[in-house]
C-alpha cells in the first residue's frame, strides 16, 4: 500500500488503521497535539517509502492533491532548484506527461514578471532545465506557438529548452468545434469542458481517429487535414452546424485584447493555410539554429538514456489534480486525462510510478476551492459572484467569504469566484491513495486569522443512519452523507507570514499541521506561508520511535 512512513510491522499496521478507519483516532489526535503538545510534523528519519528499492535519485513528480489551483508552480520551482544543487547534477529535465491548453501554470521571472504557460511547463527560468512536452499531452500547435513567443520575449531563446513528442496527441479547430457539437448532442451533460478541444482529442486518439505531431509534420499533412475536415463537415452538417463559422478560441487575441476571445474556424483552405503557416514556424525555428537539436523529438529515446544517467534531475509536472481524474475525480466535473502520479506510465512510455523517489501532491491546508457545476460535501455554498451585503450568511458563509477575498479565489480568465470549500480530509486520503501520492506540500498557510476557528471534516456519516460512509467519486454517492467536523483554533496570518522557519510558526499553524499529517498518515515536507517566491517552509525531520524489544524464542 502507499505512503508507508514506519517500517515496523506495528507501525505499518497503525497507518494502514489509520487510513481505513480515520475516525478512531480523531479524539487521540487532538488529544496528543492539542493537549499534550505532541507536535510532530515532516519526514521521520529513516523512513523506507513502499518499493523504495525501485526508485531512481533524483527524480521528484508533484501532482494536485485537490481540485487544481493549488499552487503547484511554486513548488515545481523550487524543486527544480533543489535538483540543480544536488552534487553531480549538471542539468534537469521538467517533463509535462497529460493535460493540454487546458491547464494553467503561472512562473514569475526573478525579478517578479508573470508568464502565464498552459503547455510549456515551468522550467523556462532556469537554462539547465530542458522542459518536454510528451506523448500524454493534447498540444494545439498554434497556442503553443503563441505561448513561446510570449515567453521568449521575457525571458530570451528557449531553443534546445524545450522539447516536443512526435507522438503526443494533436488537438486542432476540429476538435475544439467538435466540443461544442459535444455539448449539443449530450443535451448539456458535457457542459464543463473547457473549449480546448481536450475531450475530442483524446477520446480520437483512444478510437483511432485522431492525429499526432509527427503527422502534421509528415509530408502528406495537407491531405490528411484535408480529409480530416471533410469528415467533420459533413458530420456536423447531421446537426444544422456550419463548420466554417463555427467560433473557436484564439490564444493570440485573447492575450493582446486581454479578454477571451474567439474566430471564426474558416474554410477548408483558410483552415489548412493556418495549420501551414504554424507548421512552417516550427520548421524555420529549427532550421534557424542547426546546432541545436530538433524541438519536435522522439522522447521515448531520450528517456532511455537519461533513466539511467544519475547527472540528470527529472521533475514530472502533472495538470490539474487528482480530484479532476477522469474516472478518480469529482464526476462529472472532470477532466480527460491521468492526472494523478501513476499517469507518468501511459504519458511518457517509460517512466512509472515506482521509479520516482518524491511522489508529492499539492493541497490547499486551511481551505479548498473549486469550479464546475458540481458542489462538493464541504461546499460552504456561496453565491458565485460578489456579494452586496453579508447579511444572512452564516458564521461559516463568512469565513468563506472572507477567503475567496483574501485568497483571491477568481478565475483568472473569467473573473468569476471559485466556490470555497472547507478542508476535507476524508477526501483528501481518497485522493492521496489513489493518486499515488506519498507526501503532501502545502499552500495558503498564512490564510487565517486568531479570530476565526478551522472547520475540518474528518470523516462522512450516513444521514439517516449515523454509520460512517467513505469518500466515493461521483456526486451521487454524497446526496445522503453527512461531514462530521472538528474546530480547530487559527493563528494570525501575518505571524505565519512572517516565519522563516517551521519553529517560528504560530503554535496553532504547527499544531494545524501536525493534526493534517497525523490524520493523512502522510508526512507533510513544505508550506507556503505568503504569495511571494521567499515565503516557504520546509518541515523538520524527527526521529522515530525506538521498535520495542520482542524477545527471543529459544524454543525455535
Amino acid at each position: 500500500m502507499m505512503n508507508v512512513l514506519e517500517t515496523s510491522r506495528g507501525q505499518n499496521s497503525e497507518r494502514e488503521e489509520r487510513y481505513y478507519n480515520p475516525a478512531k483516532f480523531v479524539d487521540q489526535d487532538l488529544h496528543q497535539i492539542y493537549q499534550l503538545d505532541n507536535v510532530r510534523v515532516g519526514m521521520p528519519i529513516g523512513a523506507e517509502m513502499l518499493l523504495n528499492e525501485l526508485t531512481r535519485d533524483h527524480t521528484v513528480a508533484i501532482v494536485g492533491a485537490q481540485f487544481g489551483d493549488e499552487g503547484k508552480g511554486r513548488f515545481v520551482d523550487n524543486k527544480l532548484e533543489q535538483l540543480l544543487q544536488i552534487p553531480g547534477v549538471k542539468s534537469a529535465y521538467v517533463i509535462r506527461y497529460q493535460g493540454g491548453s487546458n491547464a494553467g501554470h503561472t512562473v514569475y521571472t526573478p525579478e517578479g514578471v508573470k508568464i502565464p504557460l498552459h503547455q510549456v511547463p515551468s522550467s523556462i527560468n532556469e537554462e539547465r532545465a530542458v522542459g518536454i512536452m510528451d506523448t500524454g499531452m493534447v498540444i494545439h500547435m498554434e497556442d503553443l506557438m503563441t505561448e513561446i513567443v510570449d515567453a521568449e520575449n521575457i525571458v530570451g531563446d528557449l531553443r534546445g529548452r524545450l522539447i516536443l513528442s512526435e507522438e503526443a496527441k494533436l488537438v486542432t479547430d476540429l476538435d475544439r468545434a467538435e466540443e461544442v457539437v459535444n455539448r449539443f448532442k449530450s443535451s448539456g451533460k458535457s457542459e464543463g469542458g473547457t473549449g480546448r478541444g481536450i475531450s475530442p482529442a483524446y477520446a480520437n486518439d483512444l478510437s483511432r481517429l485522431g492525429t499526432h505531431v509527427k503527422d502534421l509534420m509528415a509530408d502528406n499533412w495537407r491531405d490528411v487535414y484535408a480529409a480530416l475536415y471533410h469528415r467533420y463537415e459533413k458530420e456536423f452538417a447531421v446537426h444544422n452546424f456550419d463548420l466554417a463559422t463555427m467560433q473557436v478560441p484564439d490564444l493570440r487575441a485573447t492575450r493582446d485584447e486581454k479578454k477571451a476571445m474567439t474566430r471564426n474556424l474558416g474554410t477548408m483552405d483558410e483552415f489548412l493555410d493556418r495549420l501551414e503557416s504554424v507548421r512552417n514556424w516550427y520548421i524555420e525555428r529549427d532550421a534557424s539554429q542547426p546546432d541545436e537539436p530538433s524541438m519536435i523529438q522522439n522522447t521515448f529515446l531520450l528517456h532511455r538514456d537519461v533513466k539511467r544517467d544519475l547527472s540528470y534531475g527529472v521533475l514530472f509536472e502533472g495538470a490539474q489534480a487528482v480530484g479532476l481524474h477522469h474516472a478518480l475525480g469529482r464526476l462529472p466535473d472532470v477532466t480527460s486525462s491521468d492526472t494523478s502520479i501513476y499517469g507518468i506510465h501511459e504519458g511518457t512510455k517509460k517512466w512509472k510510478a515506482e521509479n520516482i523517489k518524491e511522489r508529492i501532491g499539492v493541497m490547499k491546508l486551511t481551505y479548498m476551492s473549486s469550479v464546475g457545476s458540481a458542489r462538493m460535501p464541504t461546499d460552504l455554498m456561496l453565491p458565485r459572484q460578489a456579494v452586496d451585503s453579508t447579511q444572512g450568511f452564516s458564521e461559516d458563509q463568512l469565513y468563506g467569504l472572507w477567503v475567496r477575498e483574501e485568497a483571491h479565489e477568481r478565475g483568472t480568465t473569467t473573473g468569476r469566484y471559485r466556490d470555497i470549500c472547507l478542508l476535507d480530509l476524508e477526501l483528501m486520503r481518497y485522493n492521496i491513495d489513489m493518486g499515488g501520492i506519498e507526501m503532501l506540500a502545502g499552500t495558503h498557510l498564512d490564510i487565517a486569522r486568531e479570530d476565526m476557528r478551522i472547520k475540518v471534516c474528518t470523516h462522512y456519516v450516513d444521514k439517516n443512519t449515523g454509520q460512517s460512509v467513505p469518500y466515493q467519486p461521483g456526486i451521487w454517492h454524497q446526496e445522503n452523507i453527512r461531514p462530521v467536523y472538528v474546530e480547530l483554533p487559527g493563528w494570525d496570518g501575518a505571524a505565519a507570514q512572517a516565519a522563516q522557519s517551521f519553529e517560528e510558526l504560530p503554535d496553532n499553524a504547527k499544531r494545524f499541521l501536525a493534526f493534517v499529517q497525523a490524520q493523512t498518515a502522510t508526512p507533510i515536507t513544505a508550506v507556503t506561508n505568503g504569495p511571494e517566491r521567499h515565503h516557504l517552509v520546509d518541515m523538520p525531520q524527527w526521529e522515530l520511535p525506538p521498535k520495542p524489544f520482542q524477545g527471543v524464542d529459544i524454543n525455535n
